[in-house]
């Protein structure tokens, strides 16, 4: 009889391990096998069970049965988080209204200014004794510039009669010595005729060009002193442009001025050769045609040469 009851014993120890071993792996299935849920989830990991077998040899040994060990409580599943709550759109900006500024207060009109106290009249002060005058500083004198005469403009001279410019040593006729075959009566340089005037104003340009105010020197002082003068000069053009002969008509009063207009005339020579219109005005046969021109010196605030 006690033999049965060991064996007994030992039968119910075996069956119950068995039994606690098949629900863990049963549970453990259900877990592994369960579909997780749609969203992840994290879970947090239950505490590990352990599990305590009797020594069944001794109570064996004993005649006892085995003692049924202690059932631990399982562990309960920690249920699976809540999904986030979705995350609410932050309620709209409401703009604030700027404010409305005060009205300025206008300010205060200024005080009246005070109206400035009368100044006291001045003290009236006895004349203070006449003393002996003084005497202004002399000043010294500097050195004079040198002086140039102030002669005022010459009246305009009346245009000289051109037929007695033409009559040379030749006689009326104007086939005088040194003309080289130019007759008839000379021509205005500054006259207005339109078949004329294109030509005889390229001539003036180039004497202007040439042409200069002399100073004149005074023969008591050596001083250089510009004068006004007017000269009139007559001049021969050939066909081809050539100057044969260049008389003075009127003198200046001044050798230098009459010099100085007549080489102007030598040194813008030879002019551009006479175009046949312009020899209409000569007589039939001539070698070229006779130019008169007035030279005038004018000294008033500035060196003027004007030439006609």
């Amino acid at each position: 009889m006690r033999i049965r009851l060991r064996g007994f014993g030992r039968k119910r120890t075996v069956v119950s391990v068995a039994g606690s071993v098949a629900a863990h792996l049963l549970l453990l299935a259900v877990l592994v096998w369960v579909k997780p849920p749609a969203t992840v989830m994290t879970v947090k990991r239950g505490e590990p069970i352990f599990v305590e077998l009797p020594e069944a040899d001794e109570r064996a040994q004993r005649g006892l049965a085995a003692a049924r060990p202690p059932e631990r409580p399982k562990a309960l599943e920690t249920p699976p988080a809540a999904p986030p709550a979705p995350a609410q759109p932050a309620p709209p900006a409401v703009a604030k209204a700027a404010p409305v500024p005060e009205p300025a207060t206008p300010p205060a009109p200024p005080a009246p200014p005070e109206a400035p106290a009368p100044a006291p009249p001045p003290a009236v002060q006895a004349p203070a004794p006449a003393g002996p005058p003084k005497e202004s500083p002399r000043e010294t004198p500097t050195a004079a510039a040198p002086k140039v005469a102030a002669v005022p403009p010459a009246p305009r001279e009346p245009v000289p009669d051109i037929r007695s410019l033409s009559r040379g040593p030749g006689g009326a006729g104007g086939s005088g010595e040194g003309w080289a075959g130019i007759e008839g009566d000379p021509i205005p340089l500054d006259t207005k005729d339109n078949r004329y005037s294109d030509y005889l104003l390229r001539v003036r340009r180039m004497i202007t060009a040439k042409w200069v105010y002399p100073c004149v020197r005074n023969a008591s002082t050596s001083e250089c002193e510009y004068k006004s003068a007017k000269l009139v000069i007559v001049f021969g053009i050939l066909k081809d442009g050539r100057v044969p002969r260049v008389d003075v008509a009127e003198h200046s009063n001044y050798e230098i001025y009459d010099d100085v207009a007549v080489r102007a005339i030598q040194l813008a020579s030879p002019f551009p050769p006479v175009p046949a219109e312009l020899m209409t005005a000569a007589p039939a046969g001539s070698a070229g045609i006779r130019i008169v021109a007035s030279f005038h010196y004018i000294l008033e605030s500035s060196l003027t040469n004007i030439l006609r």
